[in-house]
């Protein structure tokens, strides 16, 4: 995907962070930072430098390459790119009872247990959110957010 795609797509992630609660514990260790992981080629992690750094009310936006698939669970948000159903399955089993925001931009992504997907409509991002996921990991999303969206999967 192309550099200004995914910058666009950082630009959202970082509006997530701001409309979105995650229980006090989920901070214990990580300082002030709100630690967004992502997982995909350089292309995404350049266009994420763009909101490094950045606040989300009294914590700051700090970027962490996961590709390695560990330590998936010190993420408050994770941005997954490109890859297979059976690792994305694999992965959100292993965050699912940690309060981390999964983020994707493919419309399966849902489908495979994921809570947001940014999908691209003809050169429009179509936001969608799995708000049963969502609330079972103990994250809260904003309304006004949630307007902007097409709620999928069982409420």
């Amino acid at each position: 995907m192309a550099l200004e795609q995914y910058t666009v797509l950082a630009a959202l992630t970082l509006n997530f962070a701001r409309f979105t609660q995650w229980p006090e514990q989920a901070f214990a260790n990580s300082g002030n930072n709100l630690q967004v992981c992502l997982v995909g080629d350089n292309a995404l992690l350049q266009s994420f430098d763009s909101i490094s750094g950045k606040a989300v009310g009294d914590r700051v936006i700090k970027i962490i390459n996961s590709d390695k698939l560990r330590n998936l669970s010190q993420c408050h948000i994770l941005f997954l790119s490109e890859l297979s159903n059976s690792v994305l399955s694999q992965v959100f089993l292993d965050t699912r009872q940690f309060p981390v925001l999964t983020i994707g931009e493919e419309a399966n992504f849902i489908e495979s247990g994921g809570m947001v997907a940014m999908v691209n409509t003809d050169g429009k991002i179509q936001l969608h959110i799995n708000l049963a996921t969502v609330k079972s990991s103990g994250l809260t999303i904003s309304s006004s957010l949630l307007r902007l969206a097409k709620i999928v999967g069982d409420n």
